[in-house]
Protein backbone atom coordinates (compact mmCIF):
# COMPACT_ATOMS: atom_id res chain seq x y z
CA UNK A 1 0.00 0.00 0.00
CA UNK A 2 2.62 2.39 0.86
CA UNK A 3 4.41 1.55 -2.02
CA UNK A 4 1.27 2.58 -4.40
CA UNK A 5 1.18 6.27 -2.41
CA UNK A 6 4.78 6.82 -2.99
CA UNK A 7 4.38 5.96 -6.41
CA UNK A 8 1.18 7.51 -6.93
CA UNK A 9 3.13 10.95 -5.14
CA UNK A 10 5.68 10.62 -7.70
CA UNK A 11 3.88 10.34 -10.59
CA UNK A 12 2.10 13.06 -9.71
CA UNK A 13 5.43 15.51 -8.97
CA UNK A 14 6.88 14.02 -12.34
CA UNK A 15 3.16 15.34 -14.40
CA UNK A 16 3.08 18.47 -12.49
CA UNK A 17 6.80 19.37 -12.91
CA UNK A 18 6.57 21.43 -15.87
CA UNK A 19 3.71 23.32 -14.98
CA UNK A 20 6.20 24.36 -12.26
CA UNK A 21 9.01 25.25 -14.49
CA UNK A 22 6.58 27.36 -16.25
CA UNK A 23 5.25 29.28 -13.17
CA UNK A 24 8.66 29.55 -12.02
CA UNK A 25 9.85 30.95 -15.32
CA UNK A 26 7.18 33.48 -15.89
CA UNK A 27 7.55 34.76 -12.63
CA UNK A 28 11.23 35.35 -13.00
CA UNK A 29 9.92 37.14 -16.35
CA UNK A 30 7.74 39.28 -14.93
CA UNK A 31 10.20 39.97 -12.47
CA UNK A 32 12.64 41.18 -14.99
CA UNK A 33 10.24 43.02 -17.30
CA UNK A 34 8.87 44.89 -13.82
CA UNK A 35 12.83 45.73 -13.06
CA UNK A 36 13.40 46.88 -16.71
CA UNK A 37 9.93 49.11 -16.78
CA UNK A 38 10.30 50.84 -13.43
CA UNK A 39 11.06 54.61 -13.61
CA UNK A 40 14.19 55.42 -13.26
CA UNK A 41 15.76 59.03 -12.91
CA UNK A 42 14.20 60.64 -16.03
CA UNK A 43 14.46 63.80 -14.18
CA UNK A 44 17.76 63.34 -13.10
CA UNK A 45 17.21 64.40 -9.17
CA UNK A 46 20.23 63.62 -6.62
CA UNK A 47 19.89 60.27 -5.27
CA UNK A 48 20.45 59.33 -2.04
CA UNK A 49 23.51 57.12 -1.10
CA UNK A 50 25.21 56.47 2.27
CA UNK A 51 27.77 58.64 3.42
CA UNK A 52 31.41 57.32 4.22
CA UNK A 53 30.35 54.60 1.79
CA UNK A 54 30.60 55.90 -1.41
CA UNK A 55 33.86 57.11 -3.13
CA UNK A 56 34.38 59.61 -5.40
CA UNK A 57 34.37 58.56 -9.31
CA UNK A 58 37.42 60.87 -9.62
CA UNK A 59 40.12 60.84 -6.53
CA UNK A 60 38.41 57.78 -5.12
CA UNK A 61 38.23 59.36 -1.84
CA UNK A 62 35.14 58.56 0.48
CA UNK A 63 32.09 61.08 0.39
CA UNK A 64 31.98 62.15 4.18
CA UNK A 65 31.96 66.11 4.37
CA UNK A 66 28.21 67.11 3.38
CA UNK A 67 29.14 70.51 2.75
CA UNK A 68 30.77 70.31 -0.42
CA UNK A 69 30.13 66.98 -2.48
CA UNK A 70 28.63 66.65 -5.46
CA UNK A 71 26.34 64.31 -7.62
CA UNK A 72 26.44 64.17 -12.18
CA UNK A 73 23.56 62.61 -13.34
CA UNK A 74 23.73 61.35 -16.44
CA UNK A 75 21.09 61.33 -19.29
CA UNK A 76 20.06 58.05 -18.24
CA UNK A 77 19.72 58.92 -14.73
CA UNK A 78 22.94 56.96 -13.25
CA UNK A 79 24.06 58.86 -10.08
CA UNK A 80 28.32 59.87 -10.24
CA UNK A 81 29.60 60.41 -7.05
CA UNK A 82 32.22 63.54 -6.04
CA UNK A 83 33.83 64.41 -2.79
CA UNK A 84 34.41 68.16 -4.09
CA UNK A 85 33.05 70.09 -7.68
CA UNK A 86 36.54 70.38 -8.82
CA UNK A 87 36.97 66.34 -9.09
CA UNK A 88 32.91 66.43 -10.94
CA UNK A 89 34.16 68.86 -13.21
CA UNK A 90 37.31 67.54 -14.45
CA UNK A 91 35.90 63.74 -14.54
CA UNK A 92 32.56 64.94 -16.17
CA UNK A 93 34.71 67.21 -18.89
CA UNK A 94 36.21 63.77 -20.71
CA UNK A 95 32.24 62.16 -20.73
CA UNK A 96 30.61 62.52 -24.69
CA UNK A 97 26.96 62.99 -22.99
CA UNK A 98 28.66 66.19 -20.17
CA UNK A 99 26.42 68.63 -21.82
CA UNK A 100 23.27 66.60 -21.25
CA UNK A 101 24.13 65.63 -17.04
CA UNK A 102 23.03 67.31 -14.66
CA UNK A 103 24.91 68.51 -11.70
CA UNK A 104 23.95 69.04 -7.90
CA UNK A 105 25.82 70.04 -4.99
CA UNK A 106 25.70 70.06 -1.15
CA UNK A 107 24.91 73.89 -0.04
CA UNK A 108 28.08 74.93 2.01
CA UNK A 109 25.46 76.15 4.78
CA UNK A 110 22.54 74.11 4.66
CA UNK A 111 24.06 70.66 3.08
CA UNK A 112 20.73 70.53 1.00
CA UNK A 113 21.09 69.77 -2.48
CA UNK A 114 20.78 72.33 -5.02
CA UNK A 115 21.69 72.65 -8.48
CA UNK A 116 24.81 73.86 -9.74
CA UNK A 117 23.65 75.94 -12.04
CA UNK A 118 21.55 77.90 -10.06
CA UNK A 119 24.06 78.14 -7.11
CA UNK A 120 25.66 81.19 -6.09
CA UNK A 121 29.51 79.82 -5.68
CA UNK A 122 31.88 81.24 -3.51
CA UNK A 123 35.91 80.93 -4.25
CA UNK A 124 38.28 80.96 -2.00
CA UNK A 125 37.10 78.50 0.85
CA UNK A 126 40.51 76.07 2.20
CA UNK A 127 37.88 73.33 3.42
CA UNK A 128 36.89 72.27 0.46
CA UNK A 129 38.22 68.41 0.62
CA UNK A 130 40.70 68.50 -2.75
CA UNK A 131 41.14 71.96 -1.75
CA UNK A 132 40.18 73.57 -5.35
CA UNK A 133 38.23 76.24 -3.00
CA UNK A 134 34.77 76.47 -4.57
CA UNK A 135 31.58 76.31 -2.23
CA UNK A 136 28.07 76.48 -3.41
CA UNK A 137 25.20 78.26 -1.75
CA UNK A 138 21.64 78.83 -2.32
CA UNK A 139 22.09 82.42 -0.44
CA UNK A 140 22.71 85.54 -1.72
CA UNK A 141 26.40 86.18 -1.98
CA UNK A 142 28.44 88.86 -2.73
CA UNK A 143 30.90 88.66 -5.81
CA UNK A 144 29.26 85.11 -6.30
CA UNK A 145 30.72 83.38 -9.09
CA UNK A 146 28.45 81.29 -11.76
CA UNK A 147 28.90 77.66 -12.41
CA UNK A 148 30.13 78.25 -15.95
CA UNK A 149 32.72 80.24 -14.62
CA UNK A 150 33.83 77.72 -11.73
CA UNK A 151 33.79 74.91 -14.98
CA UNK A 152 36.31 77.23 -16.66
CA UNK A 153 38.76 77.98 -13.54
CA UNK A 154 38.82 74.21 -13.17
CA UNK A 155 40.03 73.87 -16.35
CA UNK A 156 42.63 76.52 -16.58
CA UNK A 157 43.81 75.76 -13.40
CA UNK A 158 42.64 78.81 -11.07
CA UNK A 159 42.34 76.85 -7.85
CA UNK A 160 43.33 77.08 -4.57
CA UNK A 161 45.30 74.02 -4.52
CA UNK A 162 47.38 75.17 -7.53
CA UNK A 163 47.62 79.17 -6.04
CA UNK A 164 48.95 77.00 -3.47
CA UNK A 165 51.48 75.38 -4.86
CA UNK A 166 52.68 77.84 -6.78
CA UNK A 167 53.11 80.03 -3.51
CA UNK A 168 54.92 77.09 -2.26
CA UNK A 169 57.29 76.20 -5.08
CA UNK A 170 57.89 79.98 -5.32
CA UNK A 171 56.68 81.19 -8.02
CA UNK A 172 54.26 83.69 -8.74
CA UNK A 173 50.93 83.74 -7.25
CA UNK A 174 49.31 85.94 -10.30
CA UNK A 175 46.32 83.54 -11.35
CA UNK A 176 45.70 83.46 -15.05
CA UNK A 177 42.17 85.31 -15.82
CA UNK A 178 39.54 83.45 -17.52
CA UNK A 179 40.78 81.72 -21.06
CA UNK A 180 44.32 82.23 -20.55
CA UNK A 181 46.59 79.54 -19.61
CA UNK A 182 48.13 79.14 -15.88
CA UNK A 183 52.12 79.50 -15.77
CA UNK A 184 53.71 77.66 -12.94
CA UNK A 185 57.03 79.32 -12.29
CA UNK A 186 59.53 77.46 -10.07
CA UNK A 187 60.91 80.38 -9.33
CA UNK A 188 64.21 79.70 -11.64
CA UNK A 189 65.17 82.13 -14.47
CA UNK A 190 65.06 81.09 -17.91
CA UNK A 191 67.04 82.68 -20.64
Amino acid sequence: MEDVVIETTYLQFVKEFPRRIIRAAAFVFLFLLIIACKGGNEEQLPVDFVWDRVACEECKMALSDRHYSAQVIDPNGRAYYFDDIGCAILWLKRKPWKDKARTWVNDVKTSEWIEAEKANWIYGDPQTPMGYGFAATFSPVENALDYETVQKWMVIGKTLVNENLVKHLGGSSKQPSVGEQPVFSTGEKTE
